[in-house]
């Protein structure tokens, strides 16, 4: 079957490990089944409409996404980590199929430097060659003859083939991968800079830099930035204090200092964001491109 490939991009979470499973608007979500991928996948999901308004927030993870169109046009690409929100309205498609990688977790199963991928829309293709036509292939025929649910069985598809791609003979990480990530851990938790977080992990500013970059896809700046964002992000929706009492508890030094980061990272200030989201102008924290 002759298959059509359009370098598009659909639901796409924007959330903290923490936070994506309550944000998700319409998915069908939870850990990888495959074990293998449990310390590389944060979220797997299918969705199906009706999803009109999407928004894409950095959040420092990278996602592959199949979607299928019609009965015989689908995609499948690779979602970079993200440095600013994108919002987009989603175009029509019948079923959209996502593997969410925990930043840090993508490096192993694209085979090239992430910092390569960020703000970016990858077909599958131009990463694993004929492998990726050969499982849009399979994506696509799934349905037919398929008793149980045909998004479940493409979803487990997709993680068989992540699977072989991970315990495959040409995989390869640098060893500066571990050192990334355990600094990934230390700036998620917000209260250290870079510098400290360098000197506790016995490394160079620069060696760093150049690790995380390489693993994750920002810089480890980029990512502290990205993650005090995403604290406001969770932070506002449950909380009832003032922006102010939100801006410290995040790990901002005033609120004049998140209103800044927020523009600068969201595109809008914290309180036309969290208006939008209210007022179901943007729904769920997902992504759509088209």
């Amino acid at each position: 079957m002759a298959v059509r490939r359009e370098p598009t991009m659909v639901n796409v979470v924007g959330s903290i490990e923490q936070a994506i499973a309550r944000r998700a608007p319409h998915p069908e979500a939870g850990a990888p089944a495959s074990r293998v991928l449990r310390n590389f996948v944060v979220a797997v999901r299918a969705s199906a409409p009706p999803i009109t308004n999407l928004d894409l927030l950095p959040d420092g993870t990278t996602s592959l996404v199949f979607r299928l169109l019609d009965a015989d046009r689908a995609d499948i690409v690779v979602l970079g980590p993200k440095t600013r929100a994108v919002y987009k309205r989603v175009p029509r498609f019948l079923l959209a199929v996502q593997v969410v990688f925990r930043p840090g977790g993508a490096y192993p199963f694209f085979g090239v430097p992430m910092d390569e991928l960020a703000d970016r829309i990858v077909p599958a293709r131009d990463l694993w060659g004929r492998r990726a036509d050969a499982l849009l292939e399979q994506l696509v025929a799934v349905g037919a003859g398929v008793t149980r649910d045909p998004a479940r069985a493409r979803l487990e598809a997709i993680e068989r083939a992540l699977e072989g791609r991970m315990l495959g003979p040409d995989v390869f990480e640098p060893a500066s991968a571990a050192v990334a990530r355990a600094a990934l851990r230390k700036l998620s938790l917000g209260g250290i800079t870079v510098e400290e977080t360098a000197s506790a992990l016995h490394v160079s500013p620069r060696n760093l830099r150049r690790a995380f970059v390489a693993t994750v896809g920002v810089s480890p700046k980029q990512y502290a930035r990205i993650a005090r964002f995403q604290r406001v992000v969770s932070n506002a929706q449950v909380a009832r204090g003032s922006w102010s009492e939100i801006a410290l508890a995040s790990g901002y030094c005033d609120q004049p200092h998140l209103v800044r980061e927020f523009r600068e990272l969201a595109g809008l200030s914290p309180v036309a964001f969290m208006k939008r989201r209210s007022t179901g102008e943007i729904s769920g924290s997902g992504g759509g491109r088209g």
